[in-house]
């Protein structure tokens, strides 16, 4: 049902039920009225009641008995009737005083008057004069039969007010419905209805709605970006498995081969395990990839980053036993100032950059020179190799890219800014004052 539809049965209901109501009272009040004016009437015929004490048997025998008010006369205990009374007999006086009773369906009304010492002295007379009804019922009815009437006729006319002043009330809830209905734009950015309809309320609904159609835009924009997660996925783990698994079935073919000796079997199998091992660490750094990219807000905790480098500094020093490797720790780096950090990525960006540093960090016949530095949110390390040129650096951040003569997968960096991002940070490579390149990693979430 439309709104404007409720509004007009509103204002009919109410219109009618004020009317009712109104009418209730009106023609209570209007029967109290007739019914003073009938008392008023009784009120001036007392005075003849003791006329009526005095005479009533011989005006009851006479021809004039038909012609007086309807009354009633208790004499020594005889009840005289006069006038025009109803077939029924009204109830006979015992005292003094007005009532209102019921005979043959009509509504009298009675006022009884004692008279005394008439018509001799001593005697009491009870005079009862009688009024009907039925004019001031028969007003009544028509009145209600007039407020009937007029009160449906009002609440009609109300009600055809209400529509009409609802469909006006209503109209800026129906701008706000068509705005809502004319959303198909494919772009999910656009998606806005009005924020001024002339109504608070509808205001609000449209603020509210606004604020759902952000919230569904935003993550249609995440469900986008993790459909082109999962093709960049696919693509990169197609990219990188490629070569070593065809290298890994040639190698297994040549095992296989009856014209092999031991030997070259062997041989044939070591180097299928290394492709095999070379490609289960690919598809870990893909998978670390796209992590980086949805990385969940319940994954990040407080980590004094100082210790996490140390652990991992010394994790990737087993590898390099001959590397000379320096851990500064700034003065406002530790556990005080403990940056909200995901840890496992952490771990592997911070990993990735040391690990670099350690393979390319050397000169000829030279062991490797690398220093990290650690401060309150941040990590820098420096190497004393040959450095990567300016036109490279933002090339070998990332999927696949590598610097002249590396043997990598090309992830390690990439895997290290796609960390650094996913904590609102980033990765930036300089020059080192140890000669090499100078990798910083930032955390800043």
């Amino acid at each position: 049902m439309r709104l404007a539809t409720r509004t007009a049965l509103a204002a009919f209901a109410a219109a009618f039920l004020t009317l009712a109501l109104t009418g209730v009272v009106f023609r209570g009040r209007f029967t109290d009225v007739l019914q003073d004016r009938v008392d008023a009437q009784l009120a001036d015929r007392a005075e003849t009641a003791p006329i009526l004490a005095a005479i009533a048997e011989r005006l009851s025998r006479s021809e004039l008995a038909a012609t007086v008010s309807p009354a009633q006369v208790l004499v020594d205990g005889e009840l005289v009737r006069l006038g025009e009374l109803p077939g029924e007999a009204l109830p006979a006086p015992t005292g003094a005083g007005w009532e209102t009773v019921v005979v043959d369906g009509d509504r009298w009304r009675l006022h009884t008057i004692e008279v005394r010492d008439v018509p001799d002295v001593g005697d009491r007379t009870l005079v009862q004069l009688a009024e009907p009804l039925g004019d001031v019922d028969a007003e009544v009815r028509a009145l209600r039969r007039r407020l009937v009437i007029a009160g449906l006729v009002v609440s009609m006319a109300a009600g055809l007010v209400g529509w009409l002043l609802g469909g006006l009330a209503t109209r800026p809830l129906t701008s706000l419905r068509r705005d809502a209905g004319s959303l198909r734009d494919d772009d999910p950015s656009t998606w806005r209805v009005g924020e001024r309809y002339g109504s608070p309320e509808v205001d609000d609904v449209a603020d509210t709605l606004n604020a759902n159609l952000r919230r569904l835009a935003d993550e249609t924009v995440e469900r986008q970006h993790a459909l082109e997660a999962a093709r960049a996925f696919a693509a990169s783990a197609s990219h990188e498995l490629r070569t070593p698994l065809q290298s890994a079935l040639t190698n297994l073919d040549i095992a296989r081969s009856e014209r092999a000796d031991d030997t070259a079997r062997a041989d044939a199998v070591s180097l299928a395990h290394g492709q095999v091992q070379r490609m289960a660490a690919s598809l870990a750094a893909v998978r670390t990839l796209a992590d980086a990219e949805f990385a969940d807000p319940a994954w990040f905790e407080p980590v004094d980053l100082a210790e996490l480098t140390e652990s991992v500094v010394a994790d990737e020093r087993r590898r390099a036993p001959d590397a000379v490797v320096e851990v500064v720790i700034d003065g406002g780096a530790g556990a005080d100032t403990a940056p909200s950090v995901w840890r496992h990525g952490a771990q592997l960006a911070i990993g990735n950059v040391v690990r670099n540093a350690l393979v390319h960090g050397n000169r000829a016949g030279a062991a490797p020179h690398v220093r990290v530095t650690v401060a309150a949110a941040s990590v820098v390390v420096d190497d004393a190799g040959p450095g990567v040129p300016v036109g490279d650096r933002d090339r070998v951040l990332g999927r696949f890219e590598k610097g002249a003569g590396s043997g990598g997968s090309g992830l390690g960096l990439a895997i290290a800014r796609e960390v650094a991002g996913a904590h609102g940070g980033s990765v930036e490579i300089g020059d080192s004052p140890l000669g090499g390149a100078r990798v910083s990693v930032s955390f800043s979430r």
